[in-house]
């Protein structure tokens, strides 16, 4: 079930888990070297100043479509249906936060569903191409398939604070992307 699929026939479902979180902190330099163990495979994102990155990572290296260098990265989330490393530049360094669910309780969270912005327009080897021509603006993300529309399925996880007695969402990952793609557009098909 695609994650439109999911958020059409559910809306927002409560769900529980046993999360463990962990700070996290590598040097640009060996950053690929000391993820290996923590997420196995994955989808990563990279924000640099002028560009967004969409990529994969196998456990050991990580994979885009054109050359990259982690040097210029500002921002990074390594993640898979079960965990993420969500990392910030700090100097020479990224700092951050390890997450991952395991089977249990403890941790209630609500899973939400949004769709990238732009149409498919090609794909190949395990990459397509996102383009939205009136924004001029495309990224290719690391997807196999043939769907219109894709969107980011993200695990949003709720606490409380105990001096006020309210709860909220207090952490979120990223899950996986999914196809947004249900043969209606804004109501026409």
């Amino acid at each position: 079930m695609s994650g439109l699929d999911l958020a059409k026939q559910f809306g927002l479902k409560l769900g529980e888990c046993k999360k463990i979180s962990e700070d996290v902190e590598y040097s640009a330099r060996e950053l690929e070297k000391n993820l290996y163990g923590k997420i196995m495979s994955g989808i990563f994102i990279a924000w640099q100043i002028q560009n967004i990155i969409w990529g994969k990572f196998d456990g050991e290296k990580f994979f885009t479509p054109k050359p990259f260098n982690v040097d210029d990265w500002l921002e990074c989330r390594i993640f898979n249906i079960g965990a993420e490393i969500h990392l910030k530049r700090a100097g020479d360094k990224f700092v951050g936060r390890y997450v991952r669910d395991e089977v249990g309780t403890g941790n209630f969270y609500v899973d939400s569903f949004a769709r990238l912005l732009g149409e498919n327009v090609s794909a190949e080897n395990g990459w397509i191409k996102l383009e939205d021509e009136l924004r001029k603006i495309s990224m290719t993300i690391p997807v196999d398939g043939d769907e219109k529309f894709y969107g980011l399925l993200t695990r949003n996880y709720i606490g409380s604070d105990a001096a006020t007695g309210l709860s909220g969402y207090d952490d979120y990952r990223f899950v996986a992307i999914e196809n947004a793609w249900d043969g209606d557009l804004n109501g026409d098909v």
